[in-house]
């Protein structure tokens, strides 16, 4: 990859990660930071368990199509390779905003979206291990943390190409280390479970 390529890559794919829509579409309708509120997340689970489905449904939307954005830039100028450095500096961009004081969120939903461009078979096998995780214990960031498990393995097995497993490797390690906290809320039997009928906790005082 050509240097100057890596920088437009790894500098546009940051810049767009950093616009962090569960922050920007929770101040714009009610003007708070989510990030005050449930986990302190500013994810597409915080975004649902506190602002209810309407408003995840715009959260979703954004961080899909900055994710998308990214990677196509990446794709253009170097191919699976550029790809992959688009994929670590949106999930960068989106974990540590520079717009929004480096606190963002854990990167679960761009990273799902990077398996999507990088190879549509690798985001089907997480994407399975993500469903059925959830169904049977509802617990979200297990899902996550078992589908960023598959990424490197699922990478070898089907491109079989030591320097793109080793980043993706890399990659998993880190979304298992954003999720520690979650870890030991899981060991401890203590992790907040996934429902549909949970009620927003945060909500429009001028209402």
């Amino acid at each position: 990859m050509d240097i100057s390529h890596f920088f437009i890559i790894a500098a546009s794919a940051y810049l767009l990660g950093s616009l962090s829509f569960a922050i920007i579409i929770c101040k714009l309708t009610l003007g708070k930071d989510i990030r005050a509120y449930g986990s302190g997340n500013a994810g597409l689970t915080n975004a649902y368990r506190t602002m209810g489905a309407g408003k995840t449904l715009l959260v979703l939307a954004g961080d899909l199509g900055k994710a998308a954005a990214a990677l196509a830039i990446g794709g253009t100028l170097a191919g699976m390779m550029g790809k992959l450095v688009a994929g670590i500096f949106v999930i960068l961009g989106h974990v540590f905003p520079v717009y929004f004081g480096f606190r963002g969120g854990k990167g679960v939903l761009v990273g799902a979206t990077m398996l999507v461009f990088l190879d549509p078979r690798i985001f089907l096998v997480a994407l399975v291990l993500f469903v059925l995780s959830v169904a049977l214990t509802r617990w979200v960031s297990l899902g996550s943390i078992l589908g960023a498990v598959s990424f490197p393995i699922t990478m070898q097995i089907f491109h079989g190409d030591s320097r793109l497993t080793i980043i993706a490797a890399l990659m998993s390690a880190a979304v298992i280390f954003m999720h520690r906290t979650n870890i030991k809320r899981i060991l401890s039997g203590k992790e907040n479970r996934f429902s549909f009928h949970s009620k927003p906790q945060i909500t429009d005082d001028k209402k």
